[in-house]
């Protein structure tokens, strides 16, 4: 199973546009996957987690369903402040290590601007090593994001739905 992890609890962020179309692609090769969006996050997660000590029964669902099936994750992050954004590292450490400890990630960049989240790609990428997990070399930055979507906010820029699709295609048998 992969989860897709939309990297950002912002309202109508485009992550969570990304991450419907990698689900699509990975559907069409007939891979199990689902996403988890930060957006659904119980507000106090960060305080209340099996971490800190202090559970919360909506939280430790979210990780059964999201991270203890998974053994591959794609996490679509934007860019804030020139890194990722902090509810998406806030999230990392409200799970136990040992949930991410072996399992398999892929990136995928998102920016307004002309670098799709490349410093931001990096410094996730240092957290997940820490984590022991192995990151596929091959990212996907997407820049001007706005423009690769339709009115509707579906992903239809054909170059992009390419560089996804090789991505994933890698992802599978890495």
């Amino acid at each position: 199973m992969i989860t897709i992890i939309s990297g950002t609890n912002r309202p109508e962020n485009l992550s969570l546009r990304v991450s419907m179309a990698i689900a699509e692609l990975l559907t069409s090769m007939e891979i199990e996957a689902q996403i988890l969006d930060l957006q659904k996050l119980p507000k106090d997660f960060v305080f209340r987690n099996d971490v800190f000590g202090n559970p919360d029964p909506g939280f430790s669902a979210i990780v059964d369903q999201f991270i203890s099936t998974a053994n591959r994750f794609v996490f679509v992050v934007p860019e804030y402040n020139g890194s990722f954004p902090g509810v998406c590292k806030a999230f990392i450490d409200a799970v136990w290590p040992e949930q991410f400890k072996g399992k398999k990630a892929a990136l995928v960049g998102l920016s307004s601007g002309r670098a799709g989240n490349l410093r931001g790609l990096d410094q996730l990428t240092g957290i997940l090593h820490y984590l022991e997990m192995p990151v596929l070399p091959k990212r996907v930055n997407l820049i001007h994001i706005e423009s690769m979507m339709d009115d509707e906010g579906k992903l239809i820029d054909e170059k992009t739905i390419k560089q996804l699709n090789h991505l994933l295609q890698g992802f599978t048998s890495f």
